[in-house]
């Protein structure tokens, strides 16, 4: 399946973090119940723009996209 927006989904913003150090720091106590680097939350990460947590295929008028994003998805 294709995604319509593929270019501008949130793994390609520059709003997007989704790193397991960062989401840990956001999430005080999450490493008590579990942990970011797991492998369930796959590339969920949080919007700085929209103060979300959120799908990496997620999308919004508010792309800006990140000066080190792919610009081509197969």
């Amino acid at each position: 399946m294709k995604l319509i927006h593929s270019q501008k989904i949130c793994l390609y913003c520059q709003y997007f973090q989704n790193s397991p150090a960062y989401l840990e720091s956001v999430y005080k106590g999450l490493t008590s119940l579990s942990s970011a680097y797991g492998s369930v939350r796959k590339d969920d990460g949080i919007c700085a723009k929209n103060d979300e947590y959120l799908s990496a295929d997620d999308w919004c008028e508010h792309f800006l996209a990140a000066s080190s994003a792919v610009t081509s998805v197969v």
